[in-house]
């Protein structure tokens, strides 16, 4: 019997017979290619796009207003709910306009500083990224694998860049592969519109995984500052641990999807490699390893579509299915940053992806994928292997090349606020420099951000240590030990510690302690961060007995930071009677700190030292002025 006749318009204009198979088994892996590469400069171009939106709100809107950025973030991730309208106001010109929309925003977003902008240029990059998807994944399935391969080439990126995202700290160079990731999407576009390969339909469900498969992307599986800390080595490992990952998952993916076994070893694997990674050294490294792996094999099973269709999903259905995803990423999200990090989350995020993979479980790949992967793997192993091998070669003519401390101390401790200046603007160049300009031999670091998609998604420790040639300590108060305290030195430290205080209301703090060599013996550096609403100060006032408690055997002693009291309150009073000496006020530097104009940041000092100088410079890289001492071992 002849099939109806019913005509279906696909993304490029063609057109099937419903009622017939749009596969063609034998088709040539590189009929589908052009997508597929479409599909991964749209998710570097996506990826950067989010980042920028929402660290920037974050900032410009203040994270204590937690109800409006969650709105916020929720009506910009529910975006895809308009795509249906949009195809409809535009005659079905879906593709053209989303691909308009985010090659504009992007391209801005090199360009323009003002932090409202950023955040409405990196919301529409954003949605225009998913609007972009839809059209793109509903008759061309295997082109999602370039989702997998656009994650790979931001890793490359990212790692070339000592983690710094393109828009942020824009030059030259960072410009020029801007414009290369910009003219690769539409020229690629072209060749997909041209393309007369065949039609792959795909389903919904799919979709609805992707949100939640992202969400695991910026928080693990594609986070550079999580893999450092994890593996407890150097950003060169930390690269070439997430390169092999996504390798092993690729090469794996045709076994995995053979039989229901794979969906349940990946599932395993996923979680215990979740778990695992929660650890430090060569546990976590074994996790991180497996979890990257699974996560490949997931979201690319789901990226394509999972079981092979007659007709596409409709575009509302698709729409619906990644909007729902996207919203349950936010609340995921959401929640686990307000909990300063929440390994649960990881694992409700991967429950969700892999219950979602299973009710889509294809059994089999599409015809051709098989013979597109190899293109895939290497897409993804020569940028990100020459990244590596960039990092392992120029590295080390970077490295802190430790000196001896002399017999004066100059240390400095500083806010950066997670590199925002005074006008919540994201340049840790300005940071560098401020830091720079007083050439000290200890800098005691507070809000310091090694991966946090609300903070920029950069190292900022890892940055700085490179640029200003220092040793860097790592004192983690978050729980994924991606948020806390930090110390940088000229000298080697000779030892460390750090504790994280049982006690908080906002965010969870903690802080790091550091021994060094001196011509009069050694002496311990500290930094701390405690807690910052006016009203927490019984709060404060435990932790101070738990930083109290840490520092007691460690002598002699500077110890700086953000304390969030001001010169007489409980907080400084129990500090004082603690026998430490406000060293700043002794010399009269004692401006305010803060940009509401207290003085909350301080410098105390054992009785081993006297205070030589010391100055409070009105600069502008945080919302804090940093306090300057210089000292000397009595």
């Amino acid at each position: 019997m002849t099939p109806v006749e019913r005509r279906v318009t696909g993304s490029t204009g063609r057109t099937a017979t419903k009622g017939t198979r749009a596969r063609a088994p034998g088709a040539a892996p590189d009929t589908i290619l052009w997508a597929t590469l479409a599909v991964a400069f749209a998710t570097v171009l996506g990826l950067e796009s989010v980042r920028v939106f929402v660290s920037d709100s974050v900032f410009l809107i203040d994270q204590s207003r937690r109800t409006i950025l969650l709105v916020l973030m929720l009506g910009v991730f529910a975006s895809p709910l308009l795509a249906p309208v949009v195809s409809a106001l535009t005659g079905g010109r879906l593709l053209p306009v989303a691909t308009g929309v985010l090659v504009a925003a992007r391209a801005l977003l090199q360009f323009v500083e003002w932090p409202l902008a950023r955040v409405l240029l990196g919301a529409a990059g954003f949605v225009a990224f998913g609007w972009l998807l839809i059209p793109l994944l509903r008759w061309r399935a295997r082109a999602g694998l370039g989702i997998v391969l656009g994650c790979g080439l931001d890793l490359a990126i990212r790692t070339a860049r000592d983690t710094v995202d393109l828009p942020w700290l824009p030059g030259i160079g960072s410009h020029l592969v801007t414009g290369v990731l910009l003219a690769g999407l539409l020229a690629t576009l072209v060749f997909a519109l041209a393309d007369r390969g065949p039609l792959e339909p795909r389903g919904a469900l799919g979709f609805l995984a992707l949100g939640p498969a992202l969400g695991l992307a910026h928080l693990v599986m594609a986070n550079l500052g999580f893999a450092t800390v994890r593996t407890g080595g150097s950003l060169t490992l930390a690269s070439l641990v997430l390169l092999l990952g996504l390798l092993a998952g690729l090469v794996l993916l045709p076994l995995a999807t053979r039989e229901w076994i794979g969906w349940a070893a990946t599932t395993l694997a996923g979680a215990l490699g979740l778990w695992l990674s929660w650890r430090e050294g060569w546990l976590g490294t074994i996790g991180l390893l497996a979890s990257v792996a699974s996560w490949t094999i997931f979201t690319s099973t789901a990226a394509i579509g999972g079981r092979v269709l007659r007709t596409p999903a409709s575009t509302g259905r698709a729409a619906l299915a990644l909007a729902l995803g996207q919203v349950i990423q936010v609340a995921l999200l959401f929640r686990y940053y307000t909990a300063t990090g929440d390994r649960l989350v990881l694992l409700g995020l991967w429950a969700v992806v892999a219950i979602l993979v299973a009710l889509d479980w294809p059994r089999s790949l599409p015809a051709g994928t098989v013979a597109l992967l190899p293109h895939v793997v290497l897409g993804i192993l020569l940028p990100l292997a020459g990244a590596v091998l960039w990092q392992a070669i120029e590295a080390p003519s970077r490295a802190a090349l430790p000196t001896a401390i002399g017999r004066e101390i100059v240390v400095m401790t500083y806010n950066i606020q997670s590199g925002y200046d005074s006008q919540d603007r994201w340049n840790l160049e300005a940071t560098a420099r401020a830091i720079e300009a007083v050439q000290p031999d200890v800098v005691l670091l507070q809000e310091v951000s090694r991966g946090w998609l609300v903070t920029s998604s950069a190292d900022q420790l890892t940055w700085l240590a490179r640029r200003l040639g220092m040793q860097a300590s790592w004192g983690p108060a978050s729980a994924d030990g991606l948020w806390g305290n930090a110390i940088l030195t000229r000298g080697r430290p000779l030892e460390s510690g750090t504790t994280r205080f049982r006690t908080t209301r906002n965010l969870r703090r903690g802080a790091i302690a550091v021994r060094l060599a001196t011509p009069q013996g050694s002496v311990w550096v500290a930094s701390t961060h405690l807690d910052d609403p006016r009203s927490a100060t019984d709060v404060r006032l435990v932790q101070i007995e738990e930083l109290l408690a840490f520092l007691q055997p460690r002598r002699p002693l500077v110890l700086g930071g953000d304390f969030n009291a001001d010169p007489g309150s409980p907080e400084y009073q129990r500090l004082v009677e603690a026998g430490l000496i406000d060293a700043a006020s002794t010399i009269g530097a004692t401006g305010p700190t803060s940009a509401d104009q207290r003085r909350i940041d301080y410098v105390f000092v054992t009785e081993e030292f006297q205070v030589v100088a010391g100055r409070i410079p009105s600069v502008t890289a945080s919302d804090h002025r940093p306090v300057i001492v210089r000292l000397a071992v009595r």
